[in-house]
């Protein structure tokens, strides 16, 4: 997100003072610096808030919160606060998912939680109205044919690299995932369909969806067509890249009857989210 705070100051286009890093999180000092070591806690990927934020990335953004929040009890702090906003109507002023750490001590005299005006409705009937119904689970089922999400990822590009593919069919779901320490994103991709396909029964439909251009424009705007038809080179002469990938693809494909689907990354797709953090685990793996 270019015009993101949180993106610059992540990419190194800002300057912070940095509390804590890894792979997937980072911590540092508000520069508010309205309480001793306010620090905010952001995921390196683009989230707006935690209602579009995927579990696996929360459960690491949380760790690291706790992480953070003990690290200061050992310096000498008696507790912390952490809070979060999600939303303009509760007070959200960065749309990048982040959390509060306020470390605090005995008789400090702030209060972190603000006065509320009262609750006059009884909480039976708050409960009946804001209970849980029976959740129905999220689904990629299509009886006709196999769905297969997938993604790549890269730490460094070229660096350490994951892969990931998830796929279902008449209910019954498989996940995959693998790495290699020096790669590429693009041949991440491509790993990625092609072991997802090479894991489906041959003569069976199957709808690849994907966030990646490269992979699924191949073959919608048929430049694969173009580069077999030139002998595996590109309009300008040179050799297609990855072009031993883009071979065992098309061999993956040639008993089944195989359907790309663009999807946006990074977005509210779960299959998406759940291959993107399975993909970057495999990246963890490495390091």
């Amino acid at each position: 997100m270019n015009d993101c705070i949180f993106c610059k100051i992540i990419a190194g286009e800002m300057p912070c003072h940095k509390i804590y890093e890894d792979d997937f999180v980072l911590a540092f000092l508000d520069i508010a610096n309205d309480i001793y070591g306010h620090t905010l806690v952001i995921p390196k990927k683009h989230y707006v808030s935690v209602k579009t934020c995927d579990s696996t990335t929360l459960a690491r953004v949380i760790d690291a919160c706790k992480k953070v929040g003990n690290h200061y009890l050992e310096c000498g702090f008696d507790g912390y606060n952490i809070l979060n906003a999600t939303g303009e109507a509760a007070q959200q002023s960065v749309f990048h998912l982040h959390f509060h750490i306020l470390p605090r001590k005995k008789g400090d005299g702030e209060n972190a939680f603000p006065t509320l005006s009262g609750c006059k409705e009884d909480l039976s009937d708050v409960c009946k109205a804001l209970k849980f119904e029976e959740e129905k689970k999220q689904t990629i089922c299509d009886e006709n044919c196999v769905v297969l999400y997938t993604d790549g990822a890269c730490s460094g590009n070229p660096g350490a690299g994951g892969w990931a593919a998830i796929s279902s069919y008449k209910g019954q779901e498989r996940v995959l995932s693998g790495g290699e320490e020096m790669t590429t994103n693009n041949r991440m991709e491509l790993m990625a369909v092609i072991n997802g396909l090479e894991s489906v029964e041959e003569d069976v439909p199957v709808k690849v969806f994907s966030d990646s251009a490269y992979v699924v424009n191949a073959f919608l705007q048929n430049w694969i067509g173009s580069w077999k038809k030139n002998n595996w080179r590109t309009a300008g002469g040179s050799e297609v890249l990855n072009k031993e990938l883009w071979q065992r693809l098309l061999k993956a494909m040639e008993t089944r009857d195989v359907e790309f689907n663009k999807v946006k990354g990074h977005s509210d797709n779960e299959y998406n989210n759940r291959c993107d953090a399975l993909a970057r685990e495999e990246i963890a793996k490495l390091n």
